[in-house]
């Protein structure tokens, strides 16, 4: 009877252990999101009417993307982990599939730049990939730090 207490006990204890590790997840994601959205709004120089409209065609694009790369991982899922370890029909395969994935994503991304030339400026979305490529780097710097994610981004 102790061993099914304890069993239970433990298995009661990691379980809230995975619930609080994604509940921790998803405020990482939901400040990571909204310290994204500042930093590129500001180096957008966004107004608001602007990033009214903007944003969730920003949102759907990064959702549309997600899917292609779970499409991409799950594809990919299927073959042997290390390359070298593919048969040439296989290789051939998975390089065949990566030219669609890679023509979808293009056509992904132009298909939203010409949704977001009707909101934003060309000018300011060219700013968008710099702004992009700048958080990912601040990211980087603030997780190299071991600062996380509290710290503000710089001005």
């Amino acid at each position: 009877m102790k061993k099914i207490i304890l069993l239970a006990l433990s298995l009661w204890l990691s379980m809230s252990g995975i619930a609080q590790g994604m509940r921790n997840s998803k405020e990482m994601q939901e400040k990571y999101r909204s310290q994204k959205i500042a930093f590129i709004t500001d180096k957008m120089a966004l107004t608001p009417e602007e990033a009214k409209v903007f944003w969730p065609l920003y949102k759907k694009l990064e959702d549309e993307k997600d899917a292609l790369v779970n499409e991409l991982q799950e594809f990919r899922s299927q073959f042997p982990e290390q390359e070298i370890d593919m048969t040439e029909q296989q290789a051939k395969e998975y390089l065949m599939f990566l030219n669609k994935h890679h023509s979808a994503m293009n056509k992904l991304i132009q298909e939203y730049q010409a949704k977001y030339l009707k909101v934003i400026s060309a000018k300011k979305l060219l700013l968008l990939n710099d702004a992009e490529n700048e958080f990912r780097r601040h990211l980087l710097r603030e997780f190299r730090g071991g600062r996380g994610m509290n710290q503000r981004f710089p001005e």
